[in-house]
C-alpha cells in the first residue's frame, strides 16, 4: 500500500508573502495587487502584459538601430545586414516548431521546483520581477565585461555591488562586489587573490627599491602579514610605480618555492574547493581539512592548534576558509571565534592570515537581522518577527562578524532567489583586486570612480541579464528583515518544524503503512534551512551511525516514486557525513533543503512520505536480505543523488 495522495488536495501552497495576513498556523498569503512575489494565477495577466511590452520595446529598438543608420549607408536600397536566406534557416514556421518543442519538453519534464514537496536542492522559485528583468535584458544580449557593450546592465551590477556590500556589512566606497557564474568561480577568485597577497611582502623585501617598505619585518611576519598591512603595502608600491615589478617577482618566488602556503578549511567545505586548490597549483600537503564538531561546524580548537603550529614553524598560511551554510548540512562555522583566533595570533606572533567565508548558500540569511537602514539588530531569544524562525545565538554571532572577513562568497542564484548564473564575490577592501587587474587592449577601461568589472574579475565576460535579474529581485524583495529576512525566515522555520517532528523528543507522527517498525531521526538541530535525517529500523545501532544501507534505499524509493509521478511526489536528496570517524564507515542520511515556507498540511505530507519511504527500505532489507551496513562511497563524496 502506497502513501495516501489525497492529502495533496489540501492547501499546500508554498512561500509566505512578504506582507499580508498569516493564516492560522500556516504560511502568510500574498495580498499584493496582482498576486504577489512568485508566479500565481492572479498575476498571470500582468506578467503577460509586461512581457508583451518588453517585446514591443525590443522590436522597436531593433528596428530603430537599422533605420537610424540607413542614411549613412553607401547604398540605402540594400539591407545593411544580410538577412537569413529563404529556406529552413529563415523559416518562422520552423522557429515556431523548435520553440514549441522546447517549451513542451520543459513544461512536461522540468524538475518541479515550485512544488511544496520539492525539498532536494538549493534551487529557488524565481520572483516575477526577476524573471521579467532577466527576459527583458537577455533580448539585448549585454556582456558586463565593459560598459561599451552593456551600459545599462553594468550600472545595474554596480548597484548590486553596493547591495551586496550592505548585506555583508562592508563600507560603501571601501568594499566592492561583483557577480560571477557561480560560487565555485567566486571561491577560486578569492583564493587566487589571497595567494597573491600573501606573496607580496617577501617580494617587496627582495626588490632593492621596495625593501625599505618592509624593513625590520621578521621572515614569519613577511610570510603572514596582516591583510590591511599588505594592502597598505600595495598602495605604497603603486605610488612608487613598483607594483608590476614586485608582482612579477612574487610570481617568480612562488614558482621557485613550489608552495604558496597552507590552506585551512573545514571538512564540510564544498568539493570544488579541492578543484580551486588544484588549479592554483596547491598540492595535497598544502590543503588541510580540519575536523568538525558534532553539529558539523569546524572545530575551532583544532583549527587553532594547526594555525599556531604553522606559525611556530614560520610557515605561510595561505588562507582560512569558514563556512556559512555548508552545502550538505547548512552549518554555520563559528566565525567570531575564528576571527578571535586571528587577533590572538597577531598579538602573540605579529602574524595573521586571510579569512574568506564561503556563504554562497547562507549569506542572504544575514537579512534576518537587518534593519531597513542596514544596521544589524541584536540577538533576541525569541522567534523572529513574521517568520517564526528561532535562530541560535552562535549563528547570529557569526553573521554579526561577517563584515570582518576579508572576502565573502554569496550567491544570488541560491538564497537570493535569482535565476542562474548569478554567483557573487564581495571584498572588504577593494584594493585587493588591484593585484590581479589586467587591462584590455581592445576595451576602454571605464571612467569615474567605479571599478570596471572586466579588468578586475576572473571571468570578465558575464551576462548582463543576470545582473538585471538580481537587481530586480533585490528591489522587489528588499535586503532587510521584512524582505529577504521574512522570506528566508520562513524557510528556516520550516526546517526547524521538520526537525521537531523528527527529533528524539518530537512527536512520532503518522503511523507507517508497511507494518515495519522504523525510525526517522533528525541528526542535529539545523543552523539554517538544511535538515539531515538518519533512518533505519527502530532502536537500531546501525541507524544511529547512519542507517547503513537504509538511507540509500530510502532515497532510491523516493526517487523512483518521483520518476513515476513527478508532479505529486516528494523530492529530497542525500548526504554523506565524512567529517567524523564512525563505526563501519561513512554515514549516509537523507537531506532536505527547505527553500520555501510550508504550512501544517504540507508538513504532514512530507512527514508521511518520508516515513513511508523509510518503512519500505527497512522492509526491503528484511525481505531481500540486504546487508545492514554502510555502503562504500568515495571519501570525497559530499552529496549523493
Amino acid at each position: 500500500m502506497g502513501p495516501d495522495r489525497s492529502a495533496l488536495r489540501t492547501d499546500l501552497r508554498p512561500h509566505g508573502a512578504l506582507t499580508g495576513r498569516r493564516g492560522k498556523g500556516g504560511p502568510m498569503r500574498h495580498t499584493h495587487s496582482g498576486g504577489g512575489l512568485f508566479p500565481h494565477p492572479e498575476n498571470r495577466d500582468m506578467f503577460t502584459e509586461l512581457l508583451r511590452q518588453v517585446i514591443d520595446d525590443y522590436y522597436r529598438w531593433h528596428a530603430q538601430c537599422a533605420e537610424a543608420a540607413a542614411p549613412a549607408l553607401i547604398d540605402p536600397t540594400h539591407e545593411a545586414v544580410a538577412d537569413c536566406p529563404a529556406g529552413p534557416a529563415g523559416d518562422m514556421d520552423a522557429v515556431a516548431s523548435l520553440v514549441r518543442e522546447l517549451s513542451g519538453r520543459l513544461a512536461h519534464q522540468a524538475t518541479p521546483v515550485p512544488s511544496p514537496l520539492y525539498l532536494a536542492h538549493m534551487t529557488p522559485d524565481i520572483p516575477v520581477a526577476a524573471s521579467l528583468a532577466y527576459l527583458c535584458a537577455m533580448l539585448y544580449n549585454p556582456n558586463n565585461v565593459t560598459p561599451e557593450t552593456a551600459p545599462v546592465t553594468t550600472e545595474l551590477e554596480h548597484e548590486v555591488s553596493d547591495d551586496l556590500c550592505r548585506l555583508i556589512g562592508y563600507q560603501l566606497g571601501t568594499g566592492w562586489a561583483h557577480l560571477s557564474s557561480g560560487g565555485s568561480s567566486a571561491n577560486f577568485e578569492a583564493l587566487w587573490i589571497a595567494r597573491n597577497l600573501r606573496s607580496v611582502p617577501s617580494a617587496a623585501e627582495a626588490h632593492p627599491a621596495a625593501a625599505d617598505l618592509v624593513a625590520d619585518r621578521s621572515p614569519l611576519v613577511l610570510a603572514n602579514m596582516p591583510v590591511p598591512q599588505v594592502l597598505d603595502l600595495l598602495a605604497a608600491l603603486s605610488a612608487r610605480g613598483l607594483l608590476p615589478e614586485v608582482g612579477r617577482l612574487a610570481a617568480e618566488q612562488r614558482r621557485e618555492a613550489n608552495t604558496s602556503g597552507t590552506l585551512l578549511l573545514a571538512q564540510s567545505a564544498h568539493y570544488t574547493w579541492d578543484r580551486c586548490a588544484d588549479l592554483l597549483g596547491l598540492g595535497p600537503a598544502d590543503v588541510e581539512k580540519v575536523e568538525l564538531t558534532q553539529t558539523h561546524r569546524v572545530d575551532v580548537r583544532a583549527l587553532g592548534r594547526r594555525v599556531r603550529a604553522l606559525l611556530a614553524n614560520r610557515q605561510p598560511i595561505l588562507a582560512v576558509v569558514a563556512m556559512c551554510g555548508s552545502s550538505g548540512e547548512g552549518a554555520v562555522d563559528d566565525l567570531d571565534a575564528i576571527l578571535q583566533l586571528r587577533a590572538d595570533c597577531e598579538r602573540r606572533f605579529g602574524a595573521s592570515f586571510y579569512v574568506h567565508v564561503d556563504a554562497a548558500f547562507g549569506g542572504y540569511c544575514r537579512s534576518l537581522w537587518l534593519r531597513p537602514d542596514g544596521t544589524m539588530a541584536p540577538f533576541e531569544d525569541r522567534p523572529l518577527d513574521g517568520s517564526g524562525a528561532r535562530m541560535k545565538p552562535e549563528v547570529h554571532a557569526a553573521f554579526r562578524a561577517l563584515h570582518l572577513a576579508d572576502s565573502v562568497t554569496v550567491d544570488p542564484h541560491k538564497s537570493g532567489h535569482s535565476p542562474y548564473p548569478a554567483g557573487g564575490l564581495v571584498f572588504r577592501d577593494r584594493r585587493a583586486v588591484s593585484l590581479v587587474a589586467r587591462e584590455s587592449m581592445y576595451f576602454g577601461q571605464g571612467n569615474g570612480t567605479r571599478i570596471p568589472f572586466g579588468p578586475h574579475t576572473l571571468e570578465g565576460g558575464r551576462p548582463g541579464a543576470a545582473a538585471a535579474a538580481v537587481w530586480a529581485a533585490h528591489r522587489q524583495i528588499g535586503l532587510h528583515s521584512q524582505g529577504y529576512g521574512r522570506l528566508l525566515g520562513g524557510c528556516v522555520a520550516t526546517a526547524q518544524r521538520l526537525h521537531k517532528r523528527f527529533s528524539e523528543t518530537g512527536r512520532t507522527g503518522p503511523t507507517a503503512t508497511y507494518g515495519v517498525d522504523s525510525e526517522v531521526i533528525s541528526c542535529f538541530a539545523p543552523d539554517l534551512n538544511i535538515l539531515n535525517l538518519s533512518v533505519g529500523p527502530r532502536e537500531s545501532e546501525c541507524r544511529r551511525v547512519g542507517g547503513g544501507a537504509f538511507g540509500r534505499l530510502a532515497l532510491d524509493s523516493i526517487l523512483a516514486e518521483a520518476a513515476d509521478e513527478p508532479l505529486t511526489s516528494l523530492y529530497v536528496s542525500g548526504n554523506s557525513f565524512t567529517g567524523r570517524p564512525l563505526p563501519g564507515g561513512v554515514e549516509q542520511v537523507l537531506r532536505l533543503c527547505t527553500m520555501k515556507e510550508l504550512g501544517p498540511a504540507a508538513l504532514d505530507v512530507v512527514e508521511l512520505r518520508l516515513r513511508a519511504a523509510v518503512s519500505r527500505s527497512v522492509a526491503k532489507v528484511g525481505t531481500d536480505g540486504v546487508a545492514a551496513r554502510p555502503v562504500s562511497v568515495p571519501a570525497s563524496a559530499k552529496e549523493w543523488k
